[in-house]
């Protein structure tokens, strides 16, 4: 059998092998999947792992790398674009070496991404490919240290070989981000162990056409009425527009503002109080399906809750955050599911705040087959980066700030993500419609600015192109059984004896051993 394999070598020699496993349409015309699992290699360097080109479709690799305790990634990729004279499909303009930077963003992996550039023609298919170059090296604390120019394909055939160097810092091989390995919630990631392919009756069936907008604006602490009133503006300049709106996101603590220990009791309400309220009139002024949040009393318990509503101004469901703060948990409570809701435009599904440094959250949220995520954010850089894509990989840049965690969450889980940000009092905006293949031109992710009051929107239609890559295709080709380390409870004897195990040991399962 033939294996798409990476080989890491030392100064005395050969370390350990790595076998593909996210094959792609041309894959598996070749290869097997990989047998290895996703190995971490001891090094004097740090522990490293490899992954493979098509392997950054799917979060899981550097997930399930990282949980095993690695701080560098070895990124081996080959990544073309096929010349768009060659129809619809090849003119996706599809680029894997573009989505590398979240695998060590979301980690905190230390990074050494290698491709190839120039064009060249497969005699076996009798395609020619032209190759995108960007190679890249990261720090695990997220900043790129350096790139190599992507390939200029004015001439595709010239283009100089470059080698790039730069010094990784093992001192940050210890940062806030890795940190959050050790607060996630295994017990709310089961969906993560189940292989829902090549048929998924929760699959929406049919495509929707949704026109989404995110609301910016200032949001300040224990201003009820105020905060509700630069809101009203906004949905008044929405509602006199010629379009209609399909789904429209609030930013975080929409109505009651941030939330603090000192706060929190005074600023609760009921599911159903006046922040609900407010929201219902909106969405039935709009027309439109709506989200927004509050913080949510309940038998002495108090949550960030975001709410769904229907176009009809009733609940359709709620949503609490899962992943908190750790500042927060002296006074709010976690939520305990990850829910998705059907609506006549799509499956919908909700995030909030920090859970979006966690990709098993929207991960989750895609086997559920959401099609759409809402979220309310308040985001004032505390964690994750701005997007750093390749100057010259795509015919439209990203915005300057593209927020990394949200375009990534959309990308990997291939749900249209909405999410909206306040502005002032140390919040970025920054609020955006992120689209599921970002880089084709057709759906270029839309960006608010940093500081302004503004609505962001985007007509799009839901379950994506079948050309190169959507939800279905994304769940029926990820690897489940090697995703079962996500679902290990933290501290239990099964995620200890992976984590020693010096590659993939099914022994540490229980199940296999009976």
């Amino acid at each position: 059998m033939t294996y798409n394999t990476g080989a890491l070598i030392g100064p005395k020699g050969f370390i350990g092998k790595y076998r593909k496993n996210g094959l792609n349409p041309s894959d598996i015309l070749w290869f097997v999947p990989g047998n290895t699992g996703y190995p971490v290699f001891e090094t004097e360097l740090g522990r490293i792992t490899m992954i493979i080109c098509y392997d950054d479709t799917y979060w899981e690799p550097a997930r399930v790398a990282a949980l095993k305790g690695c701080d560098i990634i070895a990124y081996i990729c080959s990544s073309d674009r096929v010349l768009p004279e060659l129809g619809a499909e090849a003119a996706s303009k599809h680029s894997t070496i573009a989505a590398v930077q979240h695998q060590s963003a979301w980690n905190g992996l230390a990074m050494v991404a290698a491709d190839r550039n120039n064009a060249e023609s497969n005699p076996t298919t009798g395609i020619t490919v032209t190759y995108g170059g960007s190679a890249s090296i990261w720090q695990a604390d997220g900043e790129r240290i350096a790139h190599a120019p992507a390939t200029d394909y004015s001439k595709t055939m010239t283009n100089k070989a470059s080698i790039i160097y730069g010094t990784i810092d093992p001192a940050k091989f210890n940062n806030d981000q890795k940190k959050t390995l050790e607060h996630r919630r295994p017990e709310l990631y089961k969906d993560l162990a189940f292989y829902r392919a090549p048929t998924d009756g929760a699959a929406t069936k049919s495509p929707s056409e949704v026109t989404a907008r995110a609301v910016q604006y200032r949001i300040d602490a224990n201003d009820f009425d105020g905060n509700l009133n630069r809101c009203d503006g906004l949905i008044k300049k929405i509602q006199a527009l010629s379009a209609t709106s399909n789904l429209v996101v609030l930013p975080a603590y929409s109505f009651c503002g941030p939330v603090s220990k000192d706060n929190v009791q005074a600023i609760a309400e009921k599911r159903l109080g006046k922040s609900t309220q407010a929201a219902s009139d909106f969405a039935v002024r709009l027309k439109s399906h709506l989200v927004a949040s509050f913080i949510e009393s309940e038998n002495g318990a108090y949550f960030h809750t975001a709410v769904l509503l229907g176009p009809d101004g009733k609940l359709i469901g709620h949503y609490r955050q899962t992943h908190l703060d750790p500042s927060q948990n002296a006074f709010l409570a976690a939520g305990d599911d990850l829910p998705v809701y059907q609506t006549s435009i799509g499956k919908i599904g909700m995030l909030l705040n920090d859970d979006f440094r966690f990709p098993e959250a929207s991960g989750v949220l895609s086997l559920r087959r959401a099609d759409l995520i809402a979220a309310p954010v308040s985001w004032s850089g505390q964690y994750g980066a701005r997007l750093q894509d390749a100057a010259g990989l795509f015919d439209h840049p990203s915005a300057s700030n593209t927020m990394i965690f949200w375009y990534a969450a959309a990308k990997t889980s291939q749900a249209y993500t909405v999410v909206a940000n306040a502005v002032d009092n140390g919040c970025l905006g920054s609020s955006g419609i992120f689209t599921i293949n970002p880089i084709d031109s057709l759906e270029i992710p839309q960006v608010a600015s940093i500081d302004q009051e503004e609505v962001v929107s985007l007509k799009f239609t839901t379950l994506g192109n079948n050309y190169w890559m959507n939800q279905t295709k994304l769940v029926g080709g990820r690897r489940a059984d090697l995703a079962s380390p996500l679902v290990f409870p933290m501290g239990s004897k099964a995620l200890q004896q992976w984590r020693a195990a010096s590659g993939f040991d099914i022994n540490a399962w229980s199940s296999y051993q009976q």
